[in-house]
């Protein structure tokens, strides 16, 4: 009987100990392009993610680090518009509303709920987001899809108003 008890406890002391596991990575990606113009595309490779085991889940990313395939657009866009210089850092933190249904001892895919804040060009903003947690070999990817108008983030001139006012974004992390 003694056996059996501590047994349960290791076990215990086992799982409670693996569900503590926090993750991260430093080469998520963050995608956008223009909801009315597919020439307004963009990656970002070296983003910071963390997802930890109380359901925050943050990102953070250089706006100098977003590659455009025309140089001339990436110049006006740290120039001009993300004003990088004064602004150089985009943030998000929340939280993952539903983390409990997501089995990380379990290949699969998991929706996820997350809510948060979004820091861009100096402005915060409330958001929420659904977005798919895949385990795979016990390693988590999340991916999520949104959109986001740019005057929400004080975001203008005059060629935002001819071409674009909302940025579709495509984000990617796989954790370590």
């Amino acid at each position: 009987m003694k056996q059996i008890f501590v047994l349960a406890i290791l076990l215990s002391m086992h799982f409670a100990a693996w569900a503590q596991k926090n993750y991260s990575t430093s080469k998520a990606e963050v995608h956008f392009t223009a909801v009315d113009d597919n020439d307004i595309d963009a990656v970002n490779k070296n983003v910071v993610s963390r997802l930890q085991s109380n359901a925050d889940l943050s990102f953070i990313m250089l706006i100098k680090d977003f590659k455009f395939e025309m140089e001339g657009m990436q110049k006006h866009f740290n120039e001009e518009y993300l004003e990088s210089d004064q602004f150089p850092r985009a943030f998000f933190n929340g939280k993952i509303t539903n983390f409990s249904s997501v089995n990380f001892a379990k290949d699969g895919k998991y929706p996820i709920t997350v809510t948060g804040t979004m820091q861009v060009h100096g402005v915060n903003k409330a958001m929420q987001t659904n977005g798919v947690i895949e385990i795979k070999n016990g390693v988590p990817t999340a991916t999520a899809q949104f959109t986001v108008t740019l005057k929400d983030f004080k975001i203008g001139g005059i060629l935002i108003k001819l071409v674009a006012d909302k940025i579709n974004i495509d984000i990617a992390a796989t954790y370590q």
